[in-house]
């Protein structure tokens, strides 16, 4: 933070009185995703410069890494030399792949909220292009470690006390050493890393950037213009004509390029499958879990879970929307995202979200929300607010691996309660990274995949545990209700229908077969029947939406965000009714631990155990209970109107 200055002048005072106006029209900024990045308000966009100061310094250190990665080879054959030896060959490393990753930072940041900027795109993609380089030049360092008898590795450690602390790692080698290849083949796989990316380069590029999306008529009589970040507002707007022509608007288009997002994730597969073959996995699913330490019994108990409970939970929940809503048919996409109490949902701005995460969080104690606060605080350059013409659609928080950089929040803050939420999970995926890096070595700093949406979904189900506390009116409790359910629609049943879609392409795949149109489009529309349930009705074009979801280029990843809210939830539930003992226990055991043990063993010495269905029994039981409260709360209100 800036330090305090005095003003003593008459030309300080307006400068004061400057910057107060400056201040209170950007608080009346309302959010556009068709506006020019350079309508944004700077006030409200992340910093780069925290990384490097300008494009030049960035220059600089691409030469500099480009020359320095060569030099990792030159320990090459001696890591059995000494204990100063692989220590100094593991510092190298890591220093190095810190380097690489704040070059990385520093272009997605600039790539990412204008991806039709032609330079940011190439500064992007020649920090890509520096991957496999950087690949080849640590490749050899896992199988010549393998080959070292484990007693020389143990008497090194004894020897360099600096080395006792990648123990864990040198164990985690050792579990996955029949899947680590010699050398040269690492070499070789390694070199494929760019090729890999492809797809998602090209998903990216067509649907961030190529693809246009036709103009819709909005509740206001407006032409506004569909856009990818756009879409979730409008697809959960108050006027049902406007929700109906997005929907039609929007998987209408991507319709128009089924076969090249057929082909694209085609594309990414056989890349999963190469590496599944190469590393001698069963499955692309054992492969994807496997270097987390994570059993693919754990994956399929999550589907199979969900769907012996959909009758009661997810099908309650479409009965429950037909109801409120007065539809007399089936229930259809245009009516499943917008509020069930429509007029009742206030805008909020992005300062009133800041305020109410602060509040909402309170129980996870004084030093959280003094983290969170500093990163919610747009001046201190965590994060990119809002949306704009060609930034990258949803959210993410990128953290992990610099240790001296701050972590870097992408958002779209569109002013809805769905963006409030957005802010505080966003933010705890920060300071998951804040906390890990801060007190975790290097070697395991970052955290695995498995744990990633822990520490988000907590954020959200403390934030609408604090809300509900707060609600003094039936129909603002009705919309907490309504984003509770949401909440847990959207990332345990949505995410496990794209976990369950996700492992069955794979499978379809891996028995020899093309993914064409026809098989994906047809495979969706068959989950989307029988996870919604006979009361749901898809559209001509509904069954295109997979197209639009990113994370099945991400390799078995979506799971984790129904791993994660089922996590989440028992987490805050504990944290609220135990107080500091589970809040402490949460951040020291789980955010802190970041990659240091197991992940199953960090999340059970957190408070939950998902080696068993309980957890996520716990969460359909809340959804359950969630339908009943607000049939209950609305019948008692509206029911006789």
């Amino acid at each position: 933070m800036s330090p305090r200055r005095r003003f003593g002048s008459v030309a300080a005072l307006a400068t004061i009185f400057v910057l107060l106006v400056a201040v209170a029209a950007v608080a009346g900024y309302t959010p556009d995703p068709s506006a020019p990045r350079e309508q944004i308000p700077v006030e409200y966009q992340w910093h780069p410069t925290d990384i490097f100061p300008d494009d030049a310094a960035w220059e600089l250190e691409m030469t500099a890494v480009a020359a320095d990665i060569p030099t990792l080879t030159e320990y090459k054959g001696h890591l059995a030399d000494s204990a100063a030896s692989l220590l100094a060959a593991n510092k190298a490393s890591e220093e190095l792949t810190n380097r690489l990753y704040k070059l990385y930072m520093y272009a997605q940041t600039k790539y990412d909220v204008n991806q039709a900027d032609s330079a940011a795109r190439t500064m992007d993609g020649r920090v890509k292009s520096m991957l496999p380089a950087f690949g080849e030049a640590t490749s050899w360092i896992q199988p010549e470690l393998l080959e070292i008898d484990p007693a020389v590795i143990k008497g090194f450690m004894a020897e360099e006390p600096a080395l006792q602390v990648y123990e864990y790692y040198f164990s985690e080698l050792l579990r996955q050493q029949a899947h680590t290849l010699s050398g040269p083949e690492e070499r070789l796989m390694a070199l494929g890393g760019n090729l890999a990316s492809a797809p998602k380069d090209a998903y990216d590029a067509l649907l961030g950037v190529d693809m246009k999306f036709p103009e819709i008529v909005d509740a206001d009589g407006q032409k506004v213009e569909l856009t990818v970040s756009g879409w979730s507002a409008l697809r959960s707007s108050d006027a049902y004509n406007t929700r109906v022509q997005a929907r039609d608007a929007f998987f209408g288009t991507l319709r128009r390029y089924e076969n090249t997002f057929a082909t694209m994730l085609d594309g990414a597969v056989k890349a999963h499958i190469l590496n599944k073959t190469a590393r001698g996995y069963d499955s692309c699913l054992e492969a994807a879990l496997s270097p987390d330490n994570i059993s693919t019994d754990a994956y399929r108990m999550l589907i199979d879970t969900v769907r012996e409970n959909l009758p009661r939970t997810m099908h309650k929940y479409v009965e429950l929307r037909r109801k409120v809503m007065g539809v007399d048919g089936p229930l259809t996409f245009p009516n499943l995202y917008n509020a069930m109490i429509e007029g009742v949902e206030p805008e909020y701005s992005y300062d009133d979200a800041r305020r109410i995460i602060a509040k909402g969080l309170k129980p996870l104690g004084k030093e959280y929300v003094s983290l969170i606060t500093e990163g919610m605080d747009p001046a201190n350059g965590w994060i990119d607010v809002y949306p704009n013409e060609n930034k990258r659609s949803g959210a993410y928080s990128s953290g992990i691996l610099a240790r001296d950089i701050h972590p870097f929040v992408l958002h779209n803050f569109d002013n809805s309660l769905d963006a409030v939420s957005t802010t505080a999970h966003e933010m705890g995926h920060a300071l998951h990274s804040v906390f890990s890096s801060r007190n975790q070595p290097p070697v395991y700093a970052g955290y695995t995949t498995f744990l990633a949406e822990i520490a988000s979904t907590c954020n959200e189900a403390l934030l609408t545990n604090y809300l509900l506390a707060e609600a003094d009116d039936v129909d603002v409790t009705l919309m907490l209700l309504n984003q509770r359910l949401e909440s847990i629609r959207q990332t345990i049943f949505r995410q496990t229908l794209f976990a369950d879609f996700e492992l069955q392409f794979h499978e379809y795949a891996e028995a020899g077969n093309p993914l064409t149109a026809e098989f994906l489009n047809g495979l969706y529309a068959s989950l989307i029947r029988e996870y919604y349930g006979d009361d749901f009705e898809l559209g001509p074009d509904d069954e295109c939406e997979w197209m639009f979801i990113p994370h099945f280029y991400y390799n078995f990843y979506v799971f984790t965000y129904a791993t994660g809210l089922t996590s989440g939830l028992a987490l805050a539930d504990e944290i609220t009714n135990h107080g500091d003992k589970a809040a402490t226990r949460y951040i020291d055991n789980m955010l802190k631990a970041g990659s240091s043990a197991p992940p199953l063993d960090i999340l059970r010495n957190a408070g939950v155990d998902l080696e068993t269905p309980a957890p996520i029994v716990s969460a359909m039981d809340t959804f359950a209970k969630t339908v009943a409260e607000f049939d209950k709360v609305w019948t008692k209100k509206y029911g006789h109107k």
